[in-house]
């Protein structure tokens, strides 16, 4: 009986199959800018609600005098 590798050293043969490389990460600067833009404008509305709280509790207690 004769033994037939043929096949798995065709198989084996083959030229192995290139992949061209994706951009995985081409939208990541757009990512990056809208996060320092949106977290910054959130940080300054929360940072005048806080000046506004501040304000408004410092001037309620503090009254002036007009002789």
């Amino acid at each position: 009986m004769k033994d037939d590798f043929e096949s798995i050293r065709a198989e084996r043969e083959t030229p192995p199959h290139r992949v061209a490389p994706t951009k995985n990460y081409a939208g990541l600067w757009k990512q990056i800018a809208l996060g320092i833009i949106v977290g910054y404008t959130v940080l300054g509305i929360m940072s005048t609600i806080g000046w506004f709280i501040f304000l408004k509790l410092s001037m309620g207690s503090l009254q002036i005098a007009i002789p």
